[in-house]
């Protein structure tokens, strides 16, 4: 996931912030992770820039589904 999401992150870096965590790091990544209820990894949350969560998605996906929900996320 992690090359898909470099990609993303240049083609999107004037719309959206990316944010990568780790969720075994035992600090901010974990604690996260946990708060939000995540069932594993890789996990895509998509927010708002009101902090409106729009999209979740756990496990391995394809580039074109992360773009998908990306757009998509842009129309909101």
């Amino acid at each position: 996931m992690q090359p898909i999401v470099n990609g993303l992150q240049e083609d999107y870096s004037d719309d959206i912030t990316f944010v990568s965590l780790n969720a075994k790091d035992g600090d901010e990544g974990e604690t996260l992770f946990l708060s939000l209820g995540l069932p594993g990894h890789p996990s895509i949350v998509i927010y708002t820039p009101e902090g409106e969560e729009v999209y979740r998605q756990f496990g391995i996906m394809d580039e074109s589904t992360l773009i998908n929900a990306i757009d998509a996320s842009l129309l909101e």
